[in-house]
Parts: C-alpha cells; sequence; structure tokens
C-alpha cells in the first residue's frame, strides 16, 4: 500500500493495530503506533481505543494508560477500554476509580459494567462487585445480561462463598450457560467442595457431554479429596463416553519464526535434545528443593 504511494488512513491503521494486539506483537504495533505518531494523523477515539487495546494486552498497561490520558475526546469505548485493561492486570482499584472519574462525563453500558464487574472479580472486592450489580438497572438503566450474572458467581465462588453463588444461579432470569457451570465448578475446587462440584458437573454435563473439562476437574476434585476410587470412576465413565483430554498445546514466536509444542508429541525432530534439556531442569530444581 505505502508502496503504491497510497496512505493509510484512521481505519486503516486501526485494523493493523487491532491486528497486532490479537497476535501479542508489541514491536510490531509499536511500529504502527511510531507511523500514526510521524505522519501527524490525529488519534480519535477510535484509534485510541485500539492502541490502549494493543498495550494493555501486550503488557505495557503505563504506555496505555499514556495514550489514554492523550485523547481530548474520549466517548464510552475509549473508557470501557482502559478499565478492561486495569481489570485484566489485576489493578481493581484502579479500575473503580477510573469508573467512577467516567461517570462525571460518559454514562457507561452494559460492556463497562462487565469490565468493572471483571476488575471485582480478578481483584476479590466482593462488596463493590455486589453493589454494583444491584445497582445496574436503577443507576445506570442497564439490565443485568448473562455475562452479568455470570461474573456475580464467579465472584462469590471465588470469594468461597459457594452456596450464595448457587443461590444467583437458581434465580438467574435465564438459563445458565456452560461457562457460569464451569466457573462454579472451578471455584468448587479451590474450594473443596465436593458436594457443590458434583451438582455443578451433572448440569454442565448437560449442556456439553462431549467435552472433557468437567469430568478432569471433577476427577481432579476427588483426587484432592482423597477420594479416588471416585476420581477413578470418572475417568472411566469418560473413557466409555469416548470423550478424550484434548492434548495442551503452546506456542511461541523466535525471530519472526512461529513454534508449536504439543504435550506428549514425540514426533518433534528435536523430541529428544528437548527430553535431555527436560530432564536436566527437572533434576536441578530436584537438588536444589
Amino acid at each position: 500500500m505505502v508502496a503504491e504511494n497510497v496512505m493509510p488512513d484512521n481505519v486503516t491503521m486501526t485494523i493493523l493495530i487491532v491486528v497486532a494486539a490479537e497476535v501479542g506483537e508489541l514491536n510490531q504495533g509499536r511500529w504502527i503506533h511510531g507511523m500514526v505518531v510521524r505522519t501527524g494523523m490525529k488519534i480519535n477515539a477510535f484509534l485510541g481505543s485500539a492502541l490502549i487495546n494493543l498495550y494493555w494486552k501486550c503488557g505495557s498497561i503505563e504506555k496505555a494508560i499514556m495514550i489514554f490520558r492523550d485523547i481530548t475526546e474520549k466517548d464510552v469505548t475509549v473508557w470501557t477500554t482502559m478499565i478492561t485493561g486495569f481489570a485484566f492486570h489485576g489493578y481493581g482499584r484502579r479500575a473503580l476509580e477510573l469508573f467512577s472519574e467516567m461517570q462525571e462525563e460518559e454514562m457507561p453500558n452494559k460492556v463497562t459494567i462487565l469490565a468493572v464487574l471483571t476488575a471485582c472479580v480478578h481483584c476479590g472486592l466482593v462488596d463493590e462487585g455486589l453493589e454494583l450489580f444491584s445497582s445496574m438497572k436503577e443507576n445506570y438503566g442497564i439490565e443485568p445480561r448473562i455475562e452479568h450474572y455470570g461474573c456475580l458467581v464467579d465472584l462469590l465462588g471465588r470469594s468461597g462463598r459457594l452456596t450464595e453463588a448457587k443461590d444467583v444461579i437458581d434465580k438467574m432470569p435465564m438459563k445458565p450457560s456452560q461457562s457460569i457451570w464451569g466457573a462454579m465448578l472451578s471455584n468448587c475446587r479451590a474450594h473443596g467442595n465436593v458436594e457443590m462440584a458434583e451438582i455443578a458437573w451433572r448440569e454442565l454435563l448437560k449442556l456439553e457431554p462431549g467435552k472433557e473439562g468437567g469430568f478432569v476437574l471433577l476427577s481432579n476434585i476427588y483426587a484432592a479429596n482423597k477420594k479416588w476410587s471416585f476420581s477413578d470412576k470418572i475417568r472411566e465413565v469418560m473413557e466409555n463416553r469416548g470423550v478424550k483430554k484434548t492434548a495442551g498445546c503452546s506456542s511461541i514466536v523466535v525471530d519472526g519464526v512461529l513454534y508449536d509444542f504439543v504435550a506428549e508429541n514425540k514426533r518433534h525432530p528435536r523430541w529428544l535434545k528437548m527430553q535431555s534439556i527436560i530432564y536436566f531442569m527437572n533434576s536441578e530444581m530436584r537438588l536444589h528443593n
């Protein structure tokens, strides 16, 4: 495009930045940002939101804050993107402070509320999350949707208030989703509640009978509570149903080349070398406790 002497506009730059953010290419994103600055392009709310999203997704939260503060005309998307960044980086209090600041200039929408609730979930701000959820309709005219209920369930569950979380699910005006029961099951594991875990697993099984996640989680919960026979039984049920555990996979980019690693994959051309390095690292860790 540049070779043809066609200058990119805000829309083009925004798309490029969004792509860089999605694949975690901070250096590419910085280069695009630099081009925006060099060409004197105005960073409006649309482009600014994309830049904020890029920097917080790639771990540069302070740079995201700088971009946010430099945007003179902030819309609800700009505010929400910055709040979301704080939420995912564990800055719950800063997210709440920014939410309060936002309300002096802009009315939050359902996505903003979801971002603030997420911040409360990640930072254990239970009272603040409960207060926000209960005031959504009255203060902001927003009817809670299933994703808001999901945050509430997760918020209570993570804090160990599993009975209250289950009560929220039972009283929801819509059917709970897989993610809600999945969060419930995960929190049962964290707090060692076998009875509630069995309830969550049965409900999850109705919604996604062919997925391995629920089986594995419940089996691990039984094992953690030394219920070995129950753990083995779940593995048997999983096998009899033909449910297979998906192999773990990770990727890394080195010098512009993408490398994929799959758990227990012995067909990698450097498998023996990798195995010897892992063995050495494991031995060193054991040696030094």
